[in-house]
């Protein structure tokens, strides 16, 4: 493939030294400025019988004879106008008829088409590239001319106009990086400025987010802070959450009774606060009218520890080892002003939880979820939303002596609105059992944070609260 560079005072100078050289059949590859002028990369034409069959080849004509009729439009037109008129005269000619199926044409090598750029409209041989060319003559060419060893997408495959599909996502992703980055980075401002403008906003919002409470709520609420002196705001804080801390009161288990299932991850204290609870009620009403049965079969130190108090308490425990068993035990317990079912301890991610909730009858007993106190904001998180935790539902707070920060809990009763119907703080029974009281609980969660090495700095803080779009997720607490 012989491919020669030709150089002239401009365009059409250029373009004439192509014609000379070619014939109007030449293939234009490239243009671009130069300071000496214009540079074209071309090639010549293939004969037209390669390329359309030999029924074509009383329509080519020999590329070293130029056209008359061009001649006299170089001489007498602008360059521009003459490449606009061929162009058009080009369109107007009849389509080649398709080449017949029983005569296929074998492939020559010389007569490959040259594969261009994507960048340029595809090139078809025995044609001037006219609109490319008069479009590429306005501009100052940056990149250099291609190379016939370099490998590109072939023209049939793929147009010239659509950018590939690699590059076009590559793109898109330096935009949504590039929107993310101007996001945070004014979310980031907007913070700073609201901070050095509302120290009692920053104060708060410290004070939330050192004693665990999630960002999400720390927004939802302070974006309700009315105006006012610190005394006010920290007040006017304590209130609305102690306001959406839902805590029973005359309606406790030990003061009405009913069926209920304590269930929870293994280890959060089901069996004691069984136990805890039998006690309360039977100091009130009577041994004779609480009820125990256990369906941990998997840990025999569990139902021992059951068995063990309810011998002290006076209260016989029975074991239901399947569904079936645990209906009759109900029916059997049908009297009892109180009945504890002390269930199978099984951690928040066990694919078995799911079994254990659908063998407790819906409607004749009621969940009673422990939560620990002790344990992670993520994994109360994740332990009220495997255990189908929903507004309104009863739970007990259970290891209470044992929290550093009670916040993580708080913050989960707030935004689940989750009952709290007791608190459970150490291991004597009945003694470590009490009524909840949401101002104590509120008071206790929003203590002055110790300083330690998880105590966020100013630079650190900004960073929890650039993402302002991000939805609260659980119910909505905030109402002040």
């Amino acid at each position: 493939m012989n491919v020669k560079r030709f150089i002239g005072r401009n365009a059409r100078d250029a373009m004439a030294k192509v014609r000379a050289a070619w014939g109007d059949d030449a293939v234009v590859l490239s243009n671009r400025a130069t300071h000496s002028g214009v540079e074209i990369m071309a090639m010549p034409g293939m004969p037209r019988h390669s390329q359309f069959g030999p029924e074509l080849e009383a329509d080519s004509q020999p590329p070293s004879q130029p056209a008359p009729q061009a001649s006299d439009a170089m001489s007498t037109l602008s360059f521009e106008r003459f490449v606009r008129e061929r162009q058009q005269r080009w369109t107007k000619e009849e389509a080649p008829a398709p080449v017949p199926a029983a005569a296929p044409v074998a492939r020559q090598p010389q007569a490959r088409p040259f594969e261009v750029p994507a960048r340029r409209a595809p090139v078809e041989p025995g044609r001037f590239a006219a609109a490319e060319l008069q479009k590429e003559m306005g501009l100052v060419a940056t990149d250099t001319a291609p190379t016939v060893s370099d490998p590109m997408p072939s023209a049939a495959t793929m147009p010239a106009s659509d950018p590939p599909p690699a590059l076009g996502e590559a793109v898109m992703s330096e935009l949504r990086a590039l929107r993310t980055m101007i996001n945070t980075e004014l979310s980031g401002l907007s913070w700073f400025d609201s901070a050095r403008r509302s120290p009692l906003h920053t104060r708060l919002m410290r004070l939330l987010i050192g004693n665990g409470f999630s960002p999400a709520l720390a927004r939802h609420l302070l974006k309700r802070l009315p105006d006012g002196d610190e005394a006010r705001g920290e007040r006017w804080l304590r209130e609305v959450i102690t306001r959406n801390l839902h805590c029973v009161g005359k309606d406790s288990i030990v003061e009405r009774g009913g069926v209920f299932a304590l269930v929870g991850p293994t280890g959060v204290g089901k069996t004691t606060t069984t136990a805890k609870i039998a006690a309360g009620f039977a100091l009130r009403h009577g041994a004779e009218s609480v009820g125990l049965v256990t369906v941990d079969t998997y840990r025999m130190a569990a139902s021992a520890q059951l068995r063990a108090f309810g011998n002290i308490l006076g209260i016989p425990v029975h074991t239901a080892r399947d569904a079936s068993s645990l209906l009759d035990l109900l029916k059997l317990h049908e009297r009892k002003k109180l009945l504890l079912v002390d269930t199978v301890g099984l951690g928040q991610r066990d694919g078995r939880i799911g079994e254990l909730l659908d063998a407790l009858p819906t409607g004749r007993v009621e969940r009673l979820l422990v939560l620990n106190a002790c344990a992670q904001a993520e994994t109360l998180e994740e332990v009220a939303r495997n255990y189908g935790a929903r507004p309104g539902q009863r739970c007990v707070v259970s290891k209470l002596d044992e929290a550093v920060k009670v916040g993580p809990l708080v913050d989960l009763l707030v935004r689940h609105r989750l009952l709290v119907e007791g608190i459970a703080a150490g291991q004597r029974v009945p003694e470590d059992w009490s009524a909840p009281h949401a101002r104590w609980l509120v008071e206790k969660a929003l203590a002055e944070p110790r300083p330690s090495v998880f105590t966020p700095d100013e630079s650190q803080l900004a960073l929890l609260f650039t993402g302002a779009g991000v939805a609260m997720p659980g119910a909505q607490a905030g109402h002040a």
